[in-house]
């Protein structure tokens, strides 16, 4: 490690210049912001072209300030890492001297907008961008990108969707009844293959040109939130894509973990809690690639470390954010995740965090949600994606009842509620990117998909909605193909099924009766804000409430797809008393005293008020 002293100081007000003696120098963050309540910074200056021998950095005698470099990879020479303390720094910008070339670094004011936290008052339709729809056909072809497969014909290429079409559908999704939106991630991923999803990024800093650009990112937060609709941006920690320039031009050997390249991940994230686990699993699990074009990042490497936790603070206060979705939680260093959370969270108490748990066992998630007494790590998490409701529920339309089978393995999910601090607060859903469409996998019965959808909406949680849902979208054969083109998104498609007018029978019935199903959650302060009390489940019959002042909600249930069942209501006395009238809150009728006729698969929503 080298380090110099500082020197003079200059205040200026222009933009960071991009050439050096030596090439084009690139510093991340390329800005920073002033009034935080962490006042160090590290900048990590890049030149492919390398500073030479002896470089010599001039700071701010009035800043505190030191720079080194790292040795032990080819790329070393190429950077600088320059360690500030910003806390006695009044100016808007100053200045660096890199070999007797000067730059201009700006210390910006942070977005005004104070994070508005999800709660489960909201519902989160989720969009693969590349899929949605194209608003600006122009960034179609950007120069220079490595993807080449582009064209709808191609499973894993480029569609063309991007975020101006997801601005352009902004007051279509609200009016579904959506009040916050989740996009694929929005970071430049220049990979040579499926580039169109955006997990494997290449470029933290750069919103990928072919959806668009800086303007355009902020234009989607800006519309949203003029909507009062909440944005979630998608974030990759364990991973980058193999054309990162970090990883192809490493400044530390020790940056990714490449003594694991040709070992793939077990993907066993109970290795994180398992009290027998060998250290070679544990290991494996971590460390190992995620994909062969997926380069594990080493979270313990310091430089790195506070690159990811900068570069999350940056899309926040830059845009004005309000929730990250991390993906793949439980595979990153631990530690790391948890000085993440501390760090945001810092600087912006009520941003919302949930990760990525995809796991099969309820005690195998609930470790990583926040608040869990076995998890010696405070991750601060708000939520973690509630999968095991999504299995459960699938379950629960699609087979007949058993002891722990059918909808009892809803109850018994349910009952698992006792591992997580607040439960109230889990990413509940059907089916998302990664998973099969739930019509599909429903063998396209409607009457199962309403009961399905009927009990996402009224169950506890946050529910989230994969876009296309709502028109009975139903691939399930691959991530390519289950990340479907929205009809009506893209130039020549034969019919627009964002207008209401052109859905057709089971289409137009299901589209309404999302439509309605989100409109009544919306003013029910029971389903909102509301407790949650369930019976157990008998003979394919599951009822449960949601009860606050001023208003009980009662969910019933026939999961059996042939037979209908009568429910006799006296079981449900000590929350649902023979006074006072009660509505179906689909039909409008009113709710019978004594017992309740339920069709085969369907489902019945009563709500009763003062």
């Amino acid at each position: 490690m080298k380090t110099a002293q500082n020197h003079s100081f200059w205040i200026f007000l222009s933009t960071i210049l991009s050439f050096s003696l030596f090439g084009q120098s690139h510093f991340y963050p390329p800005h920073w912001f002033s009034g935080l309540q962490e006042t160090q910074l590290e900048i990590m200056v890049y030149n492919p072209k390398g500073f030479g021998d002896s470089p010599k950095v001039e700071l701010p005698s009035g800043l505190q300030a030191t720079w080194h470099q790292l040795e032990g990879a080819v790329g070393s020479a190429h950077y600088l890492f320059i360690d500030l303390d910003l806390a006695t720094f009044q100016g808007n910008a100053f200045d660096i001297r890199i070999n007797g070339k000067k730059y201009q670094y700006q210390i910006k004011e942070a977005s005004s907008h104070q994070p508005q936290p999800l709660n489960p008052a909201d519902a989160i339709y989720l969009i693969t961008a590349d899929r949605f729809a194209n608003g600006d056909p122009g960034n179609d072809h950007p120069k220079d990108m490595n993807e080449k497969k582009y064209g709808r014909e191609h499973e894993f290429g480029r569609h063309g969707g991007d975020l101006q079409g997801v601005i352009d559908h902004l007051d279509y999704i609200q009016d579904l009844g959506f009040t916050a939106t989740w996009t694929s991630p929005v970071m430049t991923n220049d990979e040579f293959k499926e580039s169109y999803h955006g997990y494997a990024i290449t470029d933290h800093y750069e919103v990928d040109p072919r959806l668009g650009d800086a303007q355009t990112f902020r234009a989607y937060v800006d519309e949203s939130h003029k909507r009062g609709m909440k944005v979630i941006l998608d974030v990759v920690y364990n991973h980058s894509g193999s054309q990162h320039f970090l990883n192809l031009d490493p400044p530390d050997s020790a940056f990714f973990h490449y003594d694991m390249r040709k070992t793939r991940s077990n993907f066993r994230a109970v290795n994180r809690m398992d009290p027998h686990v060998s250290k070679a699993d544990l290991k494996k699990f971590g460390e190992g690639w995620f994909d062969d074009h997926m380069p594990d990042i080493n979270q313990q490497q310091p430089e790195f470390a506070n690159y990811l936790i900068q570069n999350s603070l940056w899309w926040i206060l830059e845009y004005g954010l309000d929730a990250f979705r991390i993906d793949t939680y439980a595979y990153p260093d631990q530690d790391f995740m948890a000085e993440l959370a501390r760090r945001i969270k810092l600087e912006r108490p009520s941003f919302f965090i949930f990760g990525e748990i995809w796991v099969h066992f309820p005690e195998v998630q609930s470790y990583f949600a926040g608040g869990n007494p076995f998890n010696k790590y405070n991750s601060q998490l708000d939520a973690v994606t509630d999968f095991q409701f999504r299995y459960a529920l699938k379950e629960s339309v699609d087979n007949h009842q058993s002891w722990t089978g059918g909808i009892a393995k809803l109850y018994y999910r349910l009952a698992a509620d006792h591992m997580y601090k607040n439960p109230s607060n889990l990413i509940t859903f059907m089916d998302n990117h990664d998973e099969p469409r739930i019509f599909g996998e429903l063998h396209e019965d409607t009457a199962k998909m309403k009961v399905a959808l009927g009990i996402l909406y009224t169950m506890r949680g946050i529910p989230c909605t994969y876009y296309g849902t709502e028109i009975l979208m139903k691939e399930t054969k691959n991530h390519g193909v289950i990340r479907e083109d929205f009809p009506g998104g893209f130039a020549g498609d034969a019919i627009n099924k964002f207008e209401a007018q052109n859905l057709q029978g089971r289409e137009a019935d299901f589209n309404q009766y999302l439509r309605q199903l989100l409109k009544w959650r919306a003013q029910s302060s029971a389903i909102t804000q509301g407790s949650f009390l369930h019976f157990v489940p008998e003979n394919d019959v599951y009822v449960y409430f949601r009860m606050v002042e001023g208003e009980t909600v009662m969910v019933v249930v026939n999961s059996n797809a042939k037979d209908s069942r009568s429910v006799d209501l006296n079981r449900f006395r000590e929350v649902w008393p023979v006074v006072g009238e009660a509505k179906d809150v689909l039909s409008g009728e009113i709710a019978p005293i004594d017992s309740l006729e339920m069709p085969a698969m369907s489902i019945r929503i009563f709500s009763r008020k003062p």
